[in-house]
């Protein structure tokens, strides 16, 4: 097994534990204004110690998905907070890697009969396909994407 397929299944063990601590926020309600509730803090006093009008933390709490990073870093550290912008994968790391390079390899194998199919040549063994992809994953990730 090499370092690389090692350091991706320690990533996704790391990130299989974290997946089930990601709280689901109420319906209806950003981070900000629920965290800002369960402090007993006021939309007033949030702007006071972020030094803003408490209009603004209310645009803040609809628009919560268009603030910059900076300003969530913030908005968290006036709550005693640390913001923490996460990827979580909807699947392994692995598992969309494989998946990829199953894909790329299926467009090199197809392309490979475009011009074989003119010398009535073509190739169609899942094992070559097999192949394909284990070559791709080991040796040229970088073309998985391109």
């Amino acid at each position: 097994m090499n370092s690389q397929l090692i350091q991706i299944k320690a990533l996704d063990k790391k990130l299989a534990a974290i997946k089930p601590l990601v709280p689901v926020i109420p319906q209806g309600q950003s981070w900000i204004r629920t965290l800002r509730n369960a402090l007993g803090m006021t939309a007033r006093q949030l702007a006071k110690r972020i030094g803003i009008s408490q209009s603004r933390v209310a645009y803040m709490e609809q628009n919560e998905r268009n603030l910059k990073i900076s300003t969530l870093e913030k908005i968290a550290q006036s709550m005693n907070c640390t913001f923490v912008p996460l990827f979580i994968p909807n699947e392994s790391l692995e598992f969309t890697l494989k998946k990829q390079a199953q894909t790329k390899a299926r467009e090199m194998l197809a392309s490979v009969n475009q011009n074989m199919a003119l010398e009535n040549q073509q190739i169609t063994s899942q094992e070559i396909l097999s192949d394909m992809t284990e070559d791709l994953l080991r040796n040229n990730k970088k073309q998985l994407w391109g």
